[in-house]
């Protein structure tokens, strides 16, 4: 089976299963991640070489890049749309816009969504409890807005046998396949098409707006959870070049909801 799976590897999936992975979520430096890219390289020359796969995947990637060449990102006017989709009357469409809501607001990574539970959400000093695979667990500030939004959600989840946070109507655990599949449909549904619509691009989109709205480089990086700050600054490089203050101004949902008159 290992020709079989080594032929499915695609540029795109060496670029999103190791490249951004790298950088975004195990925080490796550039440099060690080039040096993997050179090894890997080497090793796709020699397998389309020898016939085990028909050329490289590697053939357009260019070493000198380490990271994704492009960030995707959602309008101001995107998120309203993508907000609009769920109905609201029904469990599942309170609990997915409240999901939509959270990684807008607070920018994290999808295995850390689904993590949440119940006992991790600290409306008293409005803040998140967010576990890291390597132990480093993280607080993650939220505004008004979303605790409005997190308390009828929470109201309405009711007493469940799953910690989890956010359920399914069986009250299992909600998996990454199951919210990756209600953004998309949601996507859809708001007739998006020039850009993936996923949590990853939530988080990209969180990075942008808190940004422009003036975050403080060194907050994003703890509230983003990066071990260093080269994904942080090619945020900044990219979406702006003044930062300064913190989460209560450039809160995204603070600052969409006073620009724009949604719900």
């Amino acid at each position: 089976n290992y020709p079989t799976r080594l032929r499915r590897l695609t540029e795109a999936i060496l670029i999103d299963g190791y490249i951004n992975y790298s950088t975004e979520v195990k925080g490796l430096r550039e440099t060690s991640i080039k040096t993997n890219l050179r090894a890997f390289r080497a090793f796709f020359n020699w397998a389309a070489k020898n016939g085990i796969i028909e050329e490289s995947p590697m053939k357009n990637i260019q070493i000198g890049q380490a990271k994704s060449p492009a960030v995707e990102t959602f309008t101001s006017e995107q998120i309203i749309e993508l907000l609009a989709q769920p109905n609201l009357e029904t469990f599942v469409g309170l609990r997915d816009y409240t999901i939509l809501v959270t990684l807008l607001e607070t920018g994290i990574r999808l295995r850390e969504l689904v993590d949440i539970e119940i006992g991790d959400v600290r409306f008293n000093d409005s803040q998140i409890l967010v576990h890291r695979k390597n132990g480093h667990d993280r607080l993650v500030p939220f505004q008004s807005r979303m605790a409005k939004v997190l308390r009828k959600y929470v109201s309405i989840r009711g007493k469940s046998e799953s910690e989890a946070l956010f359920i399914t109507h069986d009250d299992g655990k909600m998996s990454r396949k199951a919210v990756q599949d209600r953004i998309a449909k949601y996507g859809r549904m708001a007739n998006i098409t020039n850009v993936r619509c996923s949590p990853h691009t939530f988080r990209h989109t969180f990075a942008k707006m808190s940004i422009r709205n003036g975050a403080d480089v060194f907050a994003l990086q703890k509230i983003l959870g990066h071990q260093t700050l080269d994904m942080v600054r090619t945020y900044v490089n990219l979406f702006s070049t003044e930062v300064a203050e913190a989460h209560r101004k450039f809160s995204p949902m603070e600052n969409l909801y006073r620009r724009n008159s949604v719900r």
